[in-house]
């Protein structure tokens, strides 16, 4: 990924991923005001943003009006704005395009331009010193390359100790490379705004550990259930890992906590991290146990958005048409499988990390 959704969800993402994603990027608006407050940018200098993993573009969309907002009260509306959004190839850039154009025919500044880089952002994807502003929102946390767990989905609910310290080495190795290559595209006294999924293994900010803990758990149960039924292989069922890691407050301050740190050489710093629970959208948006049972639907509508592709890789081998049925299969026991479960504990929350970073 950057992000990787794919199938006949994809809209679903937009829909309501995109809306959810939006709300939390509001977390950054005093941010950005500091950010253009205080930035001298010279009169013939573009303003450049990026919106790395940016998918269809509607995750940033509040913030980047917020933006441009932003910027015409503090230097008019003749200063240049380029915004640059990367994803992997697989990406649906046709969706991209009818989001992007849309948003630019709603904008009335006519000095905004767009582009598109479709490159995988573990490698560096612009030039050296392109970036005022970087945008990475539920994208940090996918792999560079696939992980591996014989028996679970994620590393929770049952990875081995073998296969998660390998994951976690892969995910140290990753975020290291995803900070460095930034650095180089950031300029000096740049900033880049990210949220991620996080875990809190210590439960110093609520009662749960794991992101979406009960979720992987029925994820899991479910897609066990199809493999102990013969309708997938264990091969099939070992290839649907999903390729994400949520890191720790720790493993997030690692590369920054050291002077002879590649990241600190180059120049970055963490002005602020906010490690927060939050609750499942359903959960905020429901009031009664009646209410939800209509909406965990809805819920697993979401999930599919950006779960789908793992089990369409997973059976490649297989027909369209099997492949359609039996994920559509999967997604309606997930269903009925959530509908048995107790949502209102702590393990179904969002665990986020809210990030600021800065380059020197």
């Amino acid at each position: 990924m950057d992000s990787r959704c794919t199938g006949v969800f994809e809209d679903q993402y937009s829909r309501s991923v995109g809306t959810i994603v939006r709300a939390q990027s509001h977390y950054f608006y005093d941010t950005v005001r500091q950010i253009i407050g205080t930035s001298v940018i010279p009169r013939s200098e573009t303003f450049t943003v990026g919106d790395y993993g940016c998918h269809d573009g509607s995750s940033s969309q509040d913030i980047v009006e917020y933006l441009l907002g932003v910027l015409r009260k503090h230097h008019g509306d003749k200063i240049t704005v380029h915004i640059i959004y990367e994803d992997a190839t697989s990406n649906d850039y046709n969706a991209l395009v009818k989001n992007v154009n849309r948003n630019a025919r709603e904008s009335r500044n006519q000095k905004v331009f767009v582009s598109m880089c479709p490159t995988s952002f573990y490698r560096q994807c612009l030039p050296d010193a392109t970036f005022n502003v970087i945008l990475c929102f539920w994208s940090a946390h996918f792999m560079p390359r696939p992980v591996s767990y014989k028996d679970s989905l994620n590393k929770f609910p049952d990875g081995s100790r073998s296969e998660c310290d390998a994951v976690a080495a892969l995910a140290s190795e990753a975020w290291q490379r995803f900070l460095l290559i930034r650095a180089n595209e950031i300029k000096s006294g740049g900033h880049m705004l990210l949220i991620v999924p996080a875990e809190d293994t210590e439960r110093k900010y609520g009662e749960c550990s794991v992101h979406l803990q009960n979720l992987w758990v029925a994820i899991t149960t479910v897609w066990r259930l199809l493999r102990d039924m013969q309708h997938v292989t264990q091969c099939e069922y070992e290839a649907a890992n999903y390729p994400g890691y949520s890191r720790t407050e720790d493993e997030l301050r690692a590369p920054f906590l050291d002077e002879a740190s590649p990241v600190v050489k180059a120049g970055l710093r963490i002005k602020s991290l906010l490690i927060q629970h939050e609750r499942i959208h359903i959960m905020q948006e429901t009031g009664n146990t009646q209410d939800l049972d209509s909406s965990i639907p809805k819920f697993v509508s979401t999930i599919r958005s950006w779960t789908e592709y793992m089990f369409r890789q997973a059976l490649s081998s297989r027909s369209s048409e099997y492949r359609r049925d039996l994920i559509n299969s999967f997604y309606d026991l997930l269903v009925e499988y959530i509908k048995q479960q107790d949502m209102y504990t702590s393990e179904w929350d969002n665990i986020i990390a809210y990030i600021v970073i800065m380059k020197k």
